[in-house]
């Protein structure tokens, strides 16, 4: 167990922030102070250098952390402000957590506007009469392939969001963001230059794989960069960029859908890239998520980005503390934990409130309302 070293006595003594009763002789201390020393000097440790001076006063060793007057008194007082902080406090403290919080939900206009690009196609009359057949003195799309075409994408998207959490842990944020963005571009070629329903499902399979993986980037990250007084505007934000993303794609539609040419649906499909432009003109500036280079152990990184989403001149090492803090109690909860954990009685109940907030914008009915206008 880990003890707390005073350094005017020569003994341990319980942190006011923490319950450590046990009480260890003078042999002891000296021998976890020279240990800490060691640690300290150490060029590998998981979370960079620390100052040697930090053995003096209270200070902890707790795993490979140095914890005290830096991830300890530190740590508590950057939870309270984070926790005391009002509305208009946060916005003033953190424009550029806002910022790019914003900018990496851009991602969640595209996966909401491929879905409803398709919906919309199978009226345009040059679509019906390049992909369809003569019925009757109509052209029309088989049902079986509007419905295979309107299923490759949400398929695609269920399986690229469950997936996208593995390259984001071992990659980061930023990275994983960018790589996806670089895969729609790709993906949309298939979709723009399709003269055929199998190559086109092809390409909507394809992109939903990767559209998927936005539903889960942007919510983390905005998550991670921003406190929590802002936490749930921007998380709820990802829902209005949803909505913005099929505004737009009617908007598309209705100005291309009387074209007499294959620009009917290839100017829709070819609309995608202004969205990858924009995001990758900014994407090399974007900073990482600092939760994500503390686990990690990129502790100086993970400072410089806390202080690229703040205020300048805002001391950011409080909050530094309490994500290094808060960074090893997840570990320690995470040990040995599975996907099954989740509806375990303890966490049964948070799994349903996550599962009830991202499904009840489905279930409403929005999507048969859809299909019946067809």
């Amino acid at each position: 167990m880990s003890r707390v070293l005073d350094g005017s006595s020569g003994e341990a003594s319980a942190p006011s922030y923490g319950t450590f009763p046990d009480r260890v002789t003078n042999a002891e201390a000296t021998t976890a102070v020279m240990s800490l020393e060691a640690a300290m000097e150490s060029s590998d440790t998981k979370y960079g250098n620390v100052d040697s001076g930090l053995v003096h006063g209270q200070d902890i060793l707790k795993g490979d952390i140095v914890v005290g007057i830096i991830a300890g008194e530190d740590a508590i007082r950057a939870t309270e402000n984070e926790h005391n902080l009002s509305l208009r406090d946060a916005v003033r403290l953190y424009p550029a957590a806002i910022g790019w919080s914003a900018f990496f939900s851009l991602g969640i206009i595209m996966t909401a506007f491929d879905p409803q690009l398709l919906g919309n196609l199978y009226a345009t009359p040059k679509f019906q009469q390049d992909f369809g057949y003569l019925y009757e003195g109509s052209w029309i799309i088989k049902a079986q392939w509007q419905t295979g075409l309107s299923m490759g994408s949400p398929i695609g998207q269920v399986v690229g969001a469950f997936f996208a959490s593995y390259p984001m842990e071992w990659f980061g944020r930023k990275k994983t963001f960018g790589v996806c963005v670089l895969l729609t571009t790709a993906i949309i070629f298939i979709q723009f230059f399709a003269r055929s329903l199998p190559v086109l499902i092809v390409g909507e399979l394809l992109g939903g794989l990767v559209l998927g993986t936005y539903a889960t980037i942007a919510p983390t990250y905005a998550s991670e960069v921003c406190p929590v007084a802002l936490r749930g505007i921007l998380t709820s934000y990802i829902n209005l960029c949803f909505v913005i993303g099929q505004l737009i794609a009617n908007g598309v539609i209705a100005g291309t859908s009387t074209l007499d040419n294959h620009w009917a649906y290839s100017g829709p499909f070819a609309s995608q890239w202004f969205w990858c432009l924009v995001i990758l003109i900014g994407w090399p500036f974007a900073p990482e998520s600092p939760w994500f280079l503390v686990r990690k152990g990129r502790i100086e990184e993970a400072e410089h980005a806390l202080r690229r989403l703040s205020a300048r001149g805002m001391d950011v090492k409080p909050s530094l503390a309490m994500i290094i803090e808060t960074d090893r109690l997840e570990q320690e909860l995470e040990a040995g934990t599975t996907y099954l954990d989740c509806f375990k009685q303890i966490n049964r109940r948070r799994t349903e409130i996550a599962m009830g907030v991202y499904s009840i914008q489905v279930i409403s009915g929005i999507y048969l309302v859809g299909y019946a206008g067809q």
